[in-house]
């Protein structure tokens, strides 16, 4: 759908096994991936469900496939992949300074994890992700009625940790979204 010009789009750096199936991201199609949307002014949401996709996305930013500041996103709870550890958020996002200094990051905690990781985010400093799409657990029951409530419910709780919510020129400021 890079065609269609999103300022944004999900970039996975790395394959990983999902519950029922396998998410392939051969090296090459992952190197074709970025250079297009380099190439289309696309920022890469780089999405991270392993550790070793932060350090394939170091990779891609140095050889210059990625435009830096780079923007991740950790994903959290999804069984396989990485498990919702406030730990395990809390070194990646000390590695993140390390591997990528000045990259941006948010959470996503999946299914019923979602309110937890939020809370995790705001904490340690970083973007809270919510939405239908992480919201439903694998038995297709969700734990929310809709975006709106969900997005409310972060508002909320960014308060809790003396931020607010952006606006929208305040978010594409923050991610470097340049059209």
């Amino acid at each position: 759908m890079l065609y269609l010009k999103p300022d944004m789009a999900s970039l996975a750096t790395g394959s990983v096994n999902f519950p029922t199936s396998v998410y392939e991201n051969p090296p090459d199609f992952i190197e074709s991936m970025a250079k297009e949307m380099l190439a289309q002014g696309i920022k890469a949401e780089v999405e991270i469900f392993d550790v070793a996709m932060l350090y394939n996305a170091a990779e891609l930013v140095k050889a210059g496939l990625l435009a830096a500041p780079a923007h991740v996103q950790f994903v959290l709870g999804l069984k396989n992949a990485l498990p919702a550890r406030r730990e395990l958020l809390e070194f990646l996002v000390g590695e993140l300074e390390s591997v990528l200094p000045g990259a941006t990051w948010t959470a996503a905690g999946i299914g019923r994890h979602q309110l937890t990781v939020n809370h995790w985010a705001l904490e340690l400093g970083g973007h809270a992700r919510t939405g239908l799409e992480d919201n439903v657990r694998f038995d297709e029951t969700r734990i929310a009625r809709s975006n709106a409530e969900l997005v409310g419910r972060v508002v909320e709780l960014a308060a809790k940790y003396g931020r607010r919510h952006a606006t929208a020129a305040e978010a594409r400021a923050a991610l470097s979204l340049g059209r």
